[in-house]
């Protein structure tokens, strides 16, 4: 059985992936945990946590502090912190592997610049222009120092019912309180969860390295978005939410649904990669259809 090496293995992406993925796991967490069937639990705060780390085929770094969190200068140095400082102790680990693993390291679509009529692919190239976009370069710099074959794979909105950013857009329909977040227009590159793990999986198997967007071939409005939740759920889309509103209660973070940007997975489905759920609508029925 492939030995798989996980950082930010309990969140959602780590979560969903143990449960679809017959191998066996080594989760790097900051405290005991009790082993279960096929997942190990290590401690990397303890001082002979290298000892307890096997051979392993594949590195997962999914490491990162929440985004959801309200965004303090604290707790923005803390998501930076966080995803760099995990990525450059991976070095310790790869370097005691007799043979180099694959990395796979998680990104963000917080890459491209926001824009309502621009298409991004992973053919372009931007220097940071924000707080999201520093972010994900310094994350990906630290990976590339590792000197191992890696994936650097940019997350669009990770859609599932069991956490993340969807159970909170669908909360305002199920109070009948559901429409428009500003203009509704901003664009969401999202992607089912299961897709994403299958795209992890996809590109390990395929030995693809380099950048790779893991979004959805459909990015979505979030009137689209909206609407598509509606529809699902047999309720109104009528009652807009003014941006300044969204602003003034969450300061900086409120970029996160009053902005988007459209990104597609190029390389992904040039490498023979296909979407289970391509478009919004497909999405929202598996999820809470």
């Amino acid at each position: 059985m492939k030995k798989i090496l996980l950082t930010g293995g309990t969140g959602l992406v780590g979560s969903r992936l143990i449960e679809s993925a017959d191998y066996e796991f080594y989760i790097l967490t900051r405290s005991d945990k009790e082993d279960s069937r096929n997942v190990r639990y290590i401690n990397w705060t303890n001082d002979d946590y290298l000892s307890s780390i096997p051979e392993v085929e594949l590195i997962i770094n999914l490491a990162g502090a929440s985004l959801s969190k309200r965004w303090t200068q604290a707790h923005k140095e803390a998501i930076v912190d966080s995803r760099v400082e995990s990525t450059k102790k991976l070095g310790a680990i790869i370097e005691r592997q007799q043979k180099k693993p694959f990395l796979i390291s998680a990104s963000a679509v917080g890459y491209y610049p926001p824009a309502k009529h621009l298409t991004y692919t992973e053919a372009h190239y931007f220097e940071a222009f924000d707080f999201l976009s520093k972010t994900v370069h310094l994350w990906e710099q630290a990976a590339a120092q590792l000197d191992v074959p890696t994936a650097y794979c940019r997350f669009g909105v990770v859609f599932s019912h069991q956490g993340g950013a969807l159970p909170l857009m669908v909360k305002p329909y199920q109070l009948y309180l559901g429409g428009n977040i500003g203009d509704g227009q901003q664009v969401y590159s999202w992607i089912h969860i299961d897709d994403l793990i299958r795209a992890l999986l996809f590109i390990y198997d395929q030995q693809l390295t380099g950048v790779y967007n893991c979004t959805a071939p459909q990015p979505a409005t979030q009137e689209e978005v909206g609407k598509a939740i509606a529809e699902v759920l047999h309720k109104p889309h009528l009652i807009p939410v003014p941006e300044v509103m969204l602003k003034t209660l969450l300061g900086d973070q409120a970029i996160m649904v009053t902005e988007g940007q459209r990104v597609l997975p190029d390389k992904l489905t040039a490498a023979g990669f296909r979407f289970n759920y391509p478009t919004i609508k497909e999405a929202i029925t598996n999820l809470y259809g």
